[in-house]
């Protein structure tokens, strides 16, 4: 289990597919800002992203690898 911390300047977050098929939970931007989750599966991408975008972490989610 891998935790990560989440900026408060986040933003909206997506599901995109990431590098080598994985999905990434992704804010959109690139360089300084940018902030990106990689995951397994698609609906562990999509309940992540929609735990950030509700705001219901305390700074910091713990992701299943």
């Amino acid at each position: 289990m891998a935790k990560y911390s989440v900026p408060p300047n986040t933003g909206k977050v997506r599901v995109a597919m990431g590098v080598g098929g994985a999905y990434a939970v992704w804010n959109g931007k690139t360089g300084k800002h940018e902030f990106r989750i990689l995951v397994r599966t698609k609906k562990q991408a999509e309940e992540l992203a929609k735990l950030i975008n509700e705001k219901r972490h305390a700074g910091e989610v713990e992701v299943w690898q």
